[in-house]
């Protein structure tokens, strides 16, 4: 153990609390229970020590069952969502493209948008198990737990930490910590049954949730059961002018952007396919190798197909021919989730509890998605002897003429063979994605005291699987099969689409179905997680006194296994393979469209420690001027991760000082860690096909003039080889939190606050990027080196000329790109937290009850690390042009994600048997950097030029009325709401579907009906 890590071990007394942001006001305002029930110590989110006075310490959001009626969510996310320190929610169900994403019914929770892993996910305290399977998030696989598997029918509060809380809780807690407390110790029951309806389409979805709980064993035990359904029939993408095209240039008529060819979405990869001819370029009227579809009512035909067809010179499709990737596409998926949960206490003395929890959650989800198309660095060969293919032999094998050998060409008798470069199969249909999804948790504990001393012991089993099953693929080995015979019942890629009308929307000259039928598969994702846990903690509140107050302290240990596996389709994970009949070529995925990733998997053992201290100095007791009370919180963690042989120790202090009563300053110092997750550890290596730009290749063009500078290099599919390593070492954080309270004593129920956080994280793991090592690639062999990360081919004589006479020595086509996963770059984040919280007093009226919550995010800083920086170096001298960029470095500031504000708040008004409450949420401005001007301005500002994303402000409005008389109908409550009561649309971004959907709904107004009636 290093010195550093022994001298961070001798900082560990213990300590850090979190009290809410004036928590007991609005734990005031929760509804009563339908059979009220008393119940144990609220112990807040934040620290062990049952019974400790620290409220105000350090900032908390209290979501209690008031504010989650007027979040009126159907589901986590959410509830999630409508917290304004809540960032980009990654995992959603429109970021649904590849199999490589986490698909379905999911949602991720990402505070500060530090990042999706780096918020701690807690239910009654302990650790929620991880969703299956992970995506990519800066190019690093990411894991998250599930925000859906929270149902809101159960839930008492949401607590959340608004700041890092690794010294209490362990990994992951960089961010904050959410707590979801659910309801126990219920009194008889209730059942409740919601319909709502998007305004303008037919989507609607039905819930049906139920509660029943008893004390039995003379009213030292309790048993409280809860259940529900939730279905949602699903949105096509037709249905919303922003995501039914991928053209959405009229979406942007009027605007500074209007004519901008960048929002034409439209896919180069189509059923109008784009081949090159294995002959020389002068062989056919083309006068070129290259050539692609399109219906002979456009201009520049060079040969006539027939039925409406030509083809065209060029290696990129014309806009007027390419795809809407959205047609016949799901928007909203059609979902159905059941959730059950088991809650059990008994009280064998005053001084002994047992309690067990049970849960358990199934999601079940189906949509359609675009038809899938072959990769550009994986094309497909057609044979001179295929049936279909137009410069094939001019004799079929069996003897008889070839029908479809096209005249005018010196293609010799024998044919050529054709490669086929782009091509998407629309006619077999949209790919279907269904995604099912169980998980289970089970939790026994104990809990009492002896003596002074609360203790609380127990042990969690939790388990998650996923199945994600993609109809509709297409087998490259059966695929190329069809393509080759040389029977009239081959597979035909030279008919095209739509010759009329649209040519963009679907296939109007589909191949038969028996024809297609052969190569159609379906392609499966399974993934799990488990997490066994156990822990002990003892915490006194009164260890012994001070002047100042009781001393508390609390100690624990845990021990926890975590393990995850992803196993994909045996034509994904190199068990089947395909090779190129025609070209040899060898391709480790046999799924057209997806690139090979192996089956991983992997576990980890955790063994940890904690300590803390709560120390109140001094209290108003004493008299001392200008302090009426001042308290310390200190606290420690230790954590070692058996897998990586790594330990981390943070420590944290934090302390509160109230000047006079109503007037409280608090701040907090500590130190967090994230673990590399199990995936980043395990990947055995995944490759990925992505397009790339060539800097060194195109270096060559434009010192030879064939182009004028490296801004139109053509990009060209490379692949990219990401690997994990057990080497990786935890991410490093220090956060700082200063913050006031204020509880005016003149305006009682009032309570203000404002907190200031910065969070620096270091050894972030991620990876280079393909894109960057190919731009230091270039740098290097300017200087007349190489970077060995680009894999390339000796060059070939074409690839020597092209080099001759350049500032380059030759360099051949880029085979592959080593990207593993490192320890990297450092992040800078910082913000502010407001907060109101308002119990109007009674004036004869009704009861009034007013919140707001909002988030400015002040910076988000990317700082490169030492091969980054050189590139930064080399395009600021101008070794380097400016044409190459370095993405995701420098201040991050509302790009993409990140809004500079986010707020919610709402007003409660009751009166008798009437409620009304209106709830508001609103997200700031991003811009989109995937847009730019044509003609760019001059502006301070570097995001100037990009396209903006407006803001996005809804409002909730609901009104209900409880029936109170003696009748069978007591207590029975309607409610009547509106979501989006203004029926705003998301924001317009260039993303799949027309929004950024980790910031904004598609929904657009819906209805609400909901019945209760308690028993």
């Amino acid at each position: 153990m290093s010195t550093r890590l022994l001298g961070r071990l001798a900082l560990m007394c213990t300590g850090s609390l979190i009290a809410a942001t004036a928590a007991h006001a609005q734990q005031a305002g929760e509804p009563p229970s339908d059979t009220p029930q008393p119940e144990r110590e609220i112990i807040v989110t934040g620290t062990q020590i049952q019974g400790a006075k620290i409220n105000d310490v350090l900032p908390v959001t209290v979501v209690d069952e008031t504010d989650i009626q007027n979040i009126a969510g159907a589901s986590g996310d959410d509830l999630f969502r409508a917290i304004p320190q809540a960032g980009t929610v990654a995992f959603n169900e429109q970021n649904d493209v590849t199999q490589n994403n986490v698909r379905g019914d999911v949602a991720s929770i990402n505070l500060r948008d530090l990042g999706t892993g780096n918020t701690l996910v807690l239910i009654n305290g302990r650790r929620m198990v991880l969703s299956p399977g992970f995506q990519t998030e800066l190019l690093v696989p990411v894991v998250s737990s599930d925000a859906n598997e929270i149902a809101p029918g159960s839930v008492r509060r949401i607590e959340v930490l608004r700041d890092g809380a690794s010294a209490i809780y362990g990994a992951d807690a960089v961010a904050g910590v959410v707590n979801t407390v659910l309801r126990g110790n219920r009194k008889g029951g209730f059942v409740e049954a919601e319909w709502r309806g998007s305004d303008g389409t037919s989507l609607y979805s039905t819930i049906i949730n139920g509660g029943y709980g008893f004390d039995f064993a003379g009213g030292r035990a309790n048993f409280t059961m809860y259940g529900g359904y939730f279905h949602e029939n699903g949105l096509p993408s037709s249905a919303r002018p922003y995501s039914r095209d991928d053209n959405r240039l009229p979406l942007v008529e009027g605007t500074d952007f209007e004519g901008d060819t960048q929002f034409n979405n439209r896919n180069t990869f189509g059923p109008f396919g784009q081949f090159d001819i294995q002959a020389p370029n002068n062989a056919t009227p083309l006068r070129d190798d290259d050539f692609y579809l399109q219906p002979d009512s456009f201009p520049s035909c060079r040969i006539d197909f027939g039925n409406g067809l030509c083809a065209r010179a060029g290696t990129t499709p014309t806009p007027d021919v390419r795809y809407n990737r959205a047609f016949g596409t799901t928007l909203i998926s059609e979902k159905t989730r059941y959730n059950a949960a088991a809650l059990l206490s008994y009280e064998f003395s005053n001084s002994l509890e047992a309690y067990f929890e049970g849960t358990y959650y199934r999601s079940e989800s189906s949509r359609n998605i675009t038809p899938a198309a072959i990769l550009s660095a994986v094309p497909v060969g057609i044979s001179r002897n295929a049936y279909w293919n137009p410069f094939g032999a001019t004799t079929l094998p069996d003897g008889s003429p070839n029908p479809n050998r096209l005249p005018g060409t010196t293609i010799a008798a024998g044919g050529a063979d054709v490669i086929m470069e782009r091509y998407r199969f629309v006619d077999v249909g949209p790919r279907t994605v269904d995604v099912d999804k169980d998980t289970y948790r089970l939790v026994a504990g104990l809990r009492g005291n002896f003596g002074n001393w609360d203790f609380d012991t127990g042990f969690v089993y939790s388990e998650a699987k996923l199945t994600d099953l993609e109809g509709n693929r297409v087998s490259l080995t059966l695929m190329q099969d069809a393509i080759n015979r040389s029977t009239p019942d081959a597979y035909n890629p030279f008919n095209g689409g739509c010759v009329t009308g649209d040519p963009g929307q679907g296939d109007c000259t589909p191949n038969p179905q028996s024809v297609i039928d052969p190569f159609v598969i379906d392609v499966f994702r399974k993934s799990g997680t488990s997490l066994a846990l156990a822990d002990f903690k003892v915490s006194n509140s009164s260890l012994f006194a001070l002047p100042g107050g009781d001393v508390g302290i609390a100690a624990g240990v845990e021990w926890r296994r975590e393990t995850f596996f992803d196993d994909r389709d045996p034509r994904l994970d190199g068990t089947i393979t395909w090779t190129d009949s025609v070209t040899g070529v060898f391709n480790g995925s046999d799924v057209a469209g997806t690139s090979p990733t192996p089956d991983t998997s992997g576990a980890r053992q955790v063994f940890s420690a904690f300590a803390e201290a709560f120390v109140p100095l001094v209290s108003e007791d004493m008299g001392v001027p200008l302090i009426e009370a001042l308290n310390l919180q200190l606290a420690g963690r230790m954590e070692h991760f058996a897998d990586i042989n790594e330990t981390a120790i943070v420590p944290r202090v934090a302390a509160s000082w109230t000047v006079v009563p109503g007037v409280t300053f608090r701040g907090a110092w500590s130190q967090g860690f994230r673990a590399p997750n199990l995936v980043q550890v395990n990947d055995a290596g995944t490759t990925r096909s992505n397009t790339r730009d060539d800097f060194v290749i195109c270096q060559a063009q434009v010192e030879k003039g064939i182009i004028d500078d490296l801004g139109v290099c053509p990009g060209a599919g490379v692949i990219s080889f990401r690997s994990g390593t057990d080497r990786l070492e935890p991410e490093e954080s220090t956060s700082i939190n200063l913050g006031i309270v204020l509880e005016p004593k003149f305006i009682p129920g009032l309570t203000l606050t404002a907190d200031y956080w910065r969070v620096k994280q270091t050894g972030l793991v991620g990876t280079f990027g393909d894109d960057n090592a190919i731009a230091l690639d270039l740098l290097r062999r300017l200087a007349g080196g190489s970077n060995p990360a680009v894999v390339r081919a000796d060059p070939t004589q074409e690839e020597i000329d092209l080099f001759a006479g350049t500032s380059l020595a030759p360099a051949g086509e880029i085979l592959f790109v080593d990207d593993p996963y490192l320890n990297l770059d450092s992040r800078t984040s910082k913000g502010w937290d407001f907060g109101l919280f308002y119990n109007v007093p009674d004036f004869g009226i009704g009861k009034f009850r007013l919140r707001f919550n909002a988030a400015r995010l002040e910076s988000f800083f990317q700082s490169a690390g030492p091969a980054a920086q050189e590139l930064i170096d080399a395009v600021t001298s101008g070794t380097l042009p400016p044409e190459v960029r370095i993405e995701g470095l420098g201040e991050l500031l509302e790009i993409e994600g990140r809004p500079k504000w986010r707020f919610s708040g709402s007003v409660n008004w009751d009166t008798g048997p009437v409620d009304v409450a209106v709830f508001a949420n609103y997200v700031g401005e991003v811009w989109n950097t995937s847009v730019s001007r044509d003609v760019p301005i001059v502006s301070d500002d570097p995001n100037a030029n990009f396209f903006r994303v407006d803001d996005f402000l809804t409002i909730n409005a609901a009104i209900s009325y409880t029936i109170e008389n003696d009748t069978a109908l007591d207590g029975t409550r309607i409610r009547f709401g509106i979501n989006n009561l203004f029926d705003k649309d998301p924001p317009l971004a260039d993303e799949t579907y027309g929004f950024l959907s980790g910031l904004h709904s598609a929904r657009g107004r819906v209805f609400r009906v909901e019945l209760r009636k308690p028993f």
